[in-house]
This record gives C-alpha cells, structure tokens and sequence, in this order.
C-alpha cells in the first residue's frame, strides 16, 4: 500500500531538509528510543554515557533544529518555506513520538526569546543555532502538581476563578520579582534542560488569567530539580519536577509580564492551538509508522498457510487504518502549516532577516505591556479587541489546532491498537514495536493538555 505526499509543492531543498529527517529518524532516533524505553531507571535515560544524547546532538549537527528560528539570527525560518518544521516534526514522530517531542520542546524558550527587548535574551537564539552539541535544552514548564488541565481551560472564561490560581507564585520586589512553588513532573526535559518558558501567577484574584511567561535560565540559585519521572509510555522522554525557593528573577527575564493577558482571548486560544497543532503533526507522523510496522508484518507472515496481507479480514483492517492514519495526517499537515505561514510571505521573511525587527517588535511589546499594566483604558480595549467573542482567523486556527491534535493522538492509539490485533501474540515480544507505540500514544493524548479539557476550551470559540 503506497503513499502519496500530501503537498505536490515541495522543492528540492525541502526534500533534501525531509529525507535528512526522515534518515536521521530511521538510523538513529528510532534504535535510540527503542534502547532507551528498555531502561528500567528513568536516571540512566540522562545518564552522561546515554545514547540520549547522541540523539541530541545529531539532531543539531544536521542543522534541523535551525528550523524554529528565524533567519535573522541564523535560523532556516524564512529561508526554507514554512513546511520545514512541519516534514521535521513529523518524520521525528514517525521515528519516536517521546524523543520528537522532547527535540521540539528542547526550543522554546530560544523561538520565545526573539520577542524579547532585551538583547542579551533575544541573542539566546543565536546562542541555540550554533549550538552543535546539545548543551542548550529548553523545557515548557507550565504544568504543576495541582494544576495541569487548570492550564487549559486557563483560555476559558472559567481560569479567572482564584481558585485556579498558579502555584508558582512571581511577586515583584524592585528590579526583580521573586519565583516560589514549583512545577509537576510531568514538565518535558524538565530535569535536563538549562532554560524554560515559564508560566508563573503574577495575580492570584485573577485566576490562570493572572498569569505571566518568563524565559528562565534553570542556573539561578534556588532552583532544584528531583528525579526523572518513571512512567509506562514516552519512557525516552526526560520528564521531571523543577522547584523554584524563593529564586531571584531579574525582570528582564519577564516576557508577559500583564496579568490578565493570558486569559480568555486571542492569545490565549491561539498559544494554545499553535502547541497543538505541533502535536499532531508529530502522532500523525507516529501513526504512519505504526500502520507501515502492521503493513511490513502483514505482506511476511502467514495464517493457515496464507499471508496476512492476501487474507480479507486483514486487508478490510490494514485499509481503514489507512484511511483514519491519512486523515489525521492531513488535518495536521494543513494546520501546522497555516501557523508556519502566518509569519511567511515576501515581506515577512525580509523582515525576519533582519534583527531590527526582533529589536521594534521586543520594544513595542514591552510597552504595550506597560502601558497594559498602568492603564484601565489599555486594558479594557486589549480585553475589547481579543476577546472570543470577536471573530478573527487567529481564533478559528486555534481551534483547529486542538482539533488537530486530539485527531492525530487518538488515531495513533486506535491504529496502534487495531497494529497489535494483526502482530497477535507476537506483539508481546519484547523486540515487537508496537506495544511501545501503544504506550506512547496512549500517553500522548493526556500530553499538553488531557483531550477531553482541549475540547472543552477550544469549544468556548466556537
């Protein structure tokens, strides 16, 4: 059963940028988190002589982390056509669904930091792109052990309860604001990684509302992290608690520093689909391998003297795996690359070549923030123009990255399951794939937010 590329407008530098991937994936990346999901302590996943970190650097040595950053600080964004990331995340997840979300989460931080003022944090994605051996990990530290599906409902009108305040608390003393709480173990790379995106309560009377982002380097005094999480799916995924004392945040380090801003509106509904359609693209990619694993098995096994794949209850099987695996790939492609192309285009990609525009737009956000915090009349028109109320396309593409992403995670599972009904008894061999595959993807669909509370928030912008 053969596959036709779902984008017919692919050059020949996003080819080469897709079988790189697709390489890298296969060669390394697939045996890798094999080895690795064997491993009975998470601790020897990190361990100095894992293979883990093979992964981390042939991932930068081929230059595929360049993709999430612009151009202007030595990125492949605005160079390459916006399919890059998505043919990058998918062909990670085709190869480990755990260690592809542990590649892109490794970023985060270093994309956020072009939106800085400040140039010494902007320059952090430079720092990143040259970075060849993996040395500069990024986490997304934003759930915690009492708010996890609090965060997303967080772009619902429900997270202004002060209920659902944050744990992690950021009062402003000075010219600092002072970290104290911490963050679950659920937090991807989170007791390997050297800078976060972190969600922080700026105001706990507003509920998730009241919450700001900081870009954190990990190596402040006062923040610790406790042992890597052991758990049954994703296990190559480093997952682990990072607790913050009392830590001394210089303020520069305050990206969104407005309570309230991270709420109900535009922003919120579209931060959040932008992440998930990142996770579609990558369980689609784990779902197309999970089908070509069930197909490889049904074309060299027999039952009763005939092959799987001429038998019809197999073929009926194999088929409509297809079917569910192509649409989620669809969906997803088509959604991940509508957010990838809202930043492309002739004008912006002239000006993501250029620093000066990271330097207006890092200065124009910090005074919008400003002025958002001194003044109702700034606050009531943010509130007016970005409320879901309004319709705008921003909103709707939310919307479908959440779709996206339940999609691509719930068809990983259901073909994974109907995989393990064709391999039989042989998919409880421990060299079988699929029972790792059906791990994974069932921990995925509780991964950035459990699917059920995606749905409930993405609904509020229906």
């Amino acid at each position: 059963m053969g596959y036709l590329d779902l984008d017919t407008k692919m050059n020949k530098r996003l080819k080469a940028l897709q079988q790189t991937a697709r390489e890298f994936g296969r060669e390394v990346v697939r045996p890798a988190g094999i080895a690795l999901d064997k491993l009975t302590d998470p601790a020897d996943v990190i361990a100095d002589d894992s293979v883990l970190w093979d992964v981390f650097q042939g991932f930068r040595e081929r230059g595929l982390h360049k993709v999430m950053i612009p151009k202007a600080f030595g990125g492949a964004m605005g160079a390459l056509p916006p399919l890059a990331l998505t043919l990058v995340n998918e062909q990670m997840g085709y190869a480990d669904g755990g260690l592809a979300v542990s590649m892109l989460v490794a970023g985060m931080p270093f994309v956020f930091a072009i939106m800085s003022p400040h140039k010494e944090v902007r320059n952090w994605a430079r720092d990143f792109v040259n970075d060849t051996k993996g040395n500069m990990i990024g986490c997304w530290a934003i759930t915690e052990p009492d708010h996890g599906t609090d965060w997303v409902l967080g772009t619902s009108r429900a997270g202004g309860d002060p209920r659902l305040a944050p744990g992690l608390t950021a009062v402003k003393k000075g010219d600092e604001y002072i970290l104290h709480g911490w963050k679950s173990a659920w937090v991807s790379n989170g007791t390997i990684a050297t800078h976060a995106v972190l969600h922080v309560g700026l105001d706990p009377s507003k509920g998730i509302h009241g919450s700001g982002i900081a870009l954190c380097p990990l190596d402040l005094p006062g923040i610790t992290r406790n042992a890597p999480l052991n758990k049954v799916g994703q296990r190559p995924l480093n997952q682990g608690e990072i607790i913050f004392d009392e830590v001394k945040l210089p303020k520069k380090y305050m990206l969104l520093p407005a309570p309230g801003f991270f709420g109900a509106n535009t922003f919120g509904h579209t931060f959040l689909g932008v992440a998930n359609s990142s996770m579609g693209v990558t369980f689609a990619g784990q779902a197309q391998a999970t089908l070509d694993e069930a197909l490889r098995f049904a074309y060299e096994n027999k039952r009763n003297g005939i092959l799987l794949a001429e038998q019809e209850d197999v073929k009926i099987r194999l088929f409509r795996m297809f079917a569910k695996v192509e649409a989620a790939r669809n969906l997803a492609r088509k959604t991940s690359l509508h957010f990838m192309s809202m930043s492309s285009g002739r004008i912006s990609n002239f000006a993501t070549s250029h620093r000066l525009t990271f330097w207006a737009l890092g200065n124009a956000l910090h005074a919008f923030f400003q002025a958002y915090e001194k003044y109702e009349s700034v606050r009531d028109w943010a509130e007016v123009l970005t409320h879901p109320v309004r319709t705008n396309e921003l909103m709707e593409w939310g919307k479908y990255g959440v779709a996206s992403k339940i999609t691509a995670t719930e068809t990983a599972y259901e073909v994974a399951q109907e995989a393990l009904q064709i391999f039989g008894v042989d998919a409880l061999s421990p060299d079988c794939p699929i029972e790792k595959m059906l791990r994974d993807a069932r921990a995925s669909m509780i991964e950035d937010g459990a699917n059920d509370a995606l749905a409930m928030a993405a609904f509020e912008g229906v």
